[in-house]
């Protein structure tokens, strides 16, 4: 008897919700909603098999046509990166520099590009000078940090080897970790005995820690510290003015005369690998799709009073309506996947998302200069681990925390690492820059 009961009530149910539809369908917007989803399910899934990392890029590009599209992507920015040192003066840019190094008060901002030579057919790649032409026109185009230092930081073993390095002395200031500098000043290259298994990564902490001390001892009090083979969005120095006022972003050894306001932390994580920002069963980002979805539908209902303000549609066809946007946002969101939808949020750096840092990858790090000295030490004491791993291990350990800001304020370009032979996934290396 129960059963039956059960058997009517859906049913019933299920009759009320086709009435729903039927009337909301006679409406005067009906055409209109069934117009946008007919849109949503064909037109879509047509835009997102040509946008990187979205779920159906793979389904329609093959490897290796992707690993062409990606070189030929390089070889057009190498080819402005020279262009633009071909059209900058070099006295000019030295003296830009100059001015602040000889500056009595210390700069407000450090920027280190960390580069390694590539070896055989990698040195074609020619990643530092990509690099290097962005960040020199970004830094002068800057009028927010007013006294900024930029330098090249060389630490092959031999730095008369690395030609871009070279060529880049004509421009900016340089750091050779095993030769001469700009700054007039001997700064030595830690000497420890690495603990880690691969050789090659336990050199790479090394050289990392040769940067971040040169940096350090520039007397700022922030240090961004590059890799060779990343390229900073336009809007870098400004969304980094803006997060570190708007989240008082500040040391602990600040923290007894800083406002009870102020938030202490080590870093702050500018680049996280795109393909692991995707949505996941994980808490935050299922109420992140929850939340596109609620305002997928809101923003059709809103639509329809505004293009038919003289119409009043019943509860019931409110409702069907805000379904019909909750379910078509997130179809779309989930195909164009969560990375090409965060890029949304650069219009404003006020919409750029600001949360606890993951433990992976370093290539662009902004840090703050009193954690450097102990974070060295922390480094040199985990030298087993990868570099990044250490990092993580630090803010565990010392109760510091660390943060990342959501979408990334840089590209990765290194498709050809120089620790591995092998290539990294061509598509994530599919960009043209703005």
């Amino acid at each position: 008897m129960r059963s039956f009961q059960c058997l009517c009530w859906g049913f019933k149910t299920l009759s009320n919700v086709f009435k729903m539809c039927f009337k909301a369908l006679r409406s005067p917007h009906s055409a209109y909603v069934l117009v946008l989803t007919l849109f949503t399910i064909f037109g879509v899934p047509f835009i997102a098999k040509d946008l990187p990392l979205s779920k159906l890029y793979m389904k329609f590009h093959t490897e290796d046509e992707i690993y062409e599209v990606a070189k030929d992507l390089n070889a057009q920015r190498v080819k402005n990166a020279f262009s633009y040192f071909e059209k900058l003066e070099s006295g000019s840019s030295q003296a830009f520099y100059g001015y602040n190094i000889g500056s009595n008060s210390p700069p407000d901002i450090v920027v280190a590009i960390l580069t390694v030579s590539r070896q055989g057919n990698l040195q074609n790649t020619h990643y530092l000078m990509q690099t290097a032409a962005i960040v020199d026109r970004i830094i002068k185009e800057d009028t927010l940090f007013t006294a900024p230092i930029l330098f090249i930081c060389n630490v092959d073993p031999s730095p008369g080897q690395h030609k871009d390095a070279v060529l880049l002395k004509n421009y900016m200031p340089f750091v050779e970790k095993n030769g001469s500098n700009s700054f007039n000043e001997t700064f030595k290259p830690y000497s420890y005995r690495s603990m880690h298994k691969d050789v090659k990564r336990g050199q790479e902490t090394m050289d990392y820690l040769f940067c971040l001390n040169v940096s350090q001892s520039m007397g700022s009090p922030y240090v961004l510290l590059l890799e060779d083979d990343v390229i900073p969005y336009s809007n870098l120095f400004k969304v980094l003015h803006y997060t570190l006022q708007r989240h008082k972003l500040i040391h602990s050894s600040h923290s007894e005369s800083a406002t009870s306001q102020a938030r202490m932390f080590s870093f702050l994580k500018l680049y996280y690998p795109e393909r692991w920002q995707g949505f996941a069963n994980e808490a935050d980002r299922i109420l992140e799709l929850l939340c596109y979805g609620l305002v997928g539908g809101s923003l059709l209902l809103f639509t329809i009073f505004i293009c038919w303000p003289k119409s009043e549609p019943s509860y019931a066809a409110k409702l069907f309506y805000y379904t019909i946007g909750f379910s078509i946002t997130i179809y779309s969101v989930l195909i164009i996947d969560r990375h090409n939808v965060m890029d949304l949020r650069r219009i404003s750096p006020q919409l750029f998302r600001f949360r606890p840092t993951p433990a992976c990858c370093t290539p662009a790090m902004l840090y703050t200069s009193e954690i450097i000295p102990i974070l060295i030490d922390h480094l040199v004491e985990q030298s087993h681990l990868n570099k990044d791993l250490a990092i993580y291990d630090f803010i565990d350990k010392n109760h510091i925390p660390g943060y990342f800001l959501e979408p990334n304020l840089v590209r990765h370009i290194g498709m050809f690492s120089s620790l591995q032979d092998s290539h990294k996934p061509p598509f994530e290396f599919i960009f043209h820059l703005e």
